[in-house]
């Protein structure tokens, strides 16, 4: 009796896996046939009521922050953006 549960239990765990690797297979194949087309979601689209968002890049830190919060200075006749009064102080004028 406890041999037959046992082969019952083992039959159930190699369907399982023969399911599981099945289904990763057959997503794979299914990636490799279909075009690389990202979903309309996904357009690199601004938030919902923003009409343009532009990230520029803190010369200090390195953050990226959006143009129109940033902090701007005016160096050498050009305009630098930064993230913060830290940042701002902090570069070389």
């Amino acid at each position: 009796m406890f041999q037959l549960l046992a082969r019952l239990v083992v039959f159930l765990v190699i369907i399982s896996v023969i399911k599981r690797v099945a289904k990763i297979v057959f997503s794979f194949w299914a990636g490799l046939s279909e075009p690389k087309v990202r979903p309309s979601g996904f357009q690199n689209a601004p938030p919902p009521g923003a009409q343009h968002m532009s990230l520029v890049q803190d010369p200090v830190c390195g953050t990226y922050v959006a143009l129109e919060t940033s902090l701007k200075k005016i160096v050498k006749g050009k305009v630098v953006y930064f993230c913060s009064e830290e940042c701002k102080d902090k570069y070389p004028a």
